[in-house]
């Protein structure tokens, strides 16, 4: 069983405050204010079990990298900030912001406010139905697959999308959920917006995608795939088709 709660981080600037450091798509500055309400409540925090290296997915021994899937997301999702907890990640910020029922400043020009958006609880699991999802701003292809994308035909990119999307939910999704899907159908429905400007991430340059997809499994909201995870790249939602 699957656990994952989203959380609403509203920012309250002081008066004569700029909202451009804060109020924009970025997500850094969300980790930085989570990190900074942790830190001081680490000792405690740890005492009722939270594993804290999860909120910058940063191992505090050694300062590495935690290569397995992140816990704890930042995104930027129908114009709200957004943290999402899954499993050990959802038990750490049950935890952290319940020290903090009320706006608390992060610093002498932003208070914050935490709220939650949802809970949910799935068994991941084959569907004899598709369902529909959206992913947004999808960082699918690296520079390198990129240059393969642009020269080929239409159809072809449609191909290499698509096997992306597969590959990314198999051995990345699935093998993290311990899903064992034996018959995986994946199909790429359309292309919703394509920003032509590659984005850098980590050493490299992205082609980020906003996608809708079917697949024959129930996924839950906001979980994410390809790169860039932790910051909101990538998030899955259900996918609701407009009513023209």
């Amino acid at each position: 069983m699957l656990q994952v709660t989203t959380y609403i981080i509203k920012p309250y600037l002081l008066f004569g405050e700029t909202p451009e450091k804060y109020v924009k798509s970025g997500t850094e500055w969300m980790r930085d204010a989570v990190k900074g309400l942790m830190h001081p409540n680490s000792e405690q925090l740890k005492e009722l079990g939270v594993y804290t290296s999860l909120f910058h997915n940063h191992n505090e021994a050694n300062s590495n990298t935690i290569s397995d899937y992140p816990k704890i997301t930042y995104h930027y999702t129908n114009n709200q900030f957004l943290v999402t907890g899954i499993n050990e990640g959802s038990f750490a910020l049950k935890k952290l912001f319940a020290l903090f029922r009320n706006p608390v400043s992060i610093n002498e020009h932003l208070i914050l406010e935490f709220r939650r958006l949802s809970h949910e609880e799935i068994e991941v699991a084959e569907t004899q139905q598709m369902q529909f999802y959206h992913i947004r701003n999808y960082l699918a292809l690296d520079s390198k697959t990129h240059k393969k994308y642009s020269e080929a035909p239409a159809a072809e990119k449609i191909t290499l999308l698509e096997s992306t999307l597969y590959k990314h939910l198999k051995n990345d999704l699935f093998k993290y959920l311990g899903v064992n899907h034996t018959n995986l159908q994946v199909q790429l429905l359309d292309i919703l917006k394509l920003n032509q400007k590659l984005l850098p991430y980590k050493a490299h340059f992205f082609l980020p995608f906003d996608l809708v997809f079917s697949i024959n499994a129930n996924l839950p909201q906001f979980v994410a795939l390809g790169s860039g995870k932790a910051f909101g790249y990538g998030i899955i939602e259900k996918y609701i088709k407009p009513i023209k």
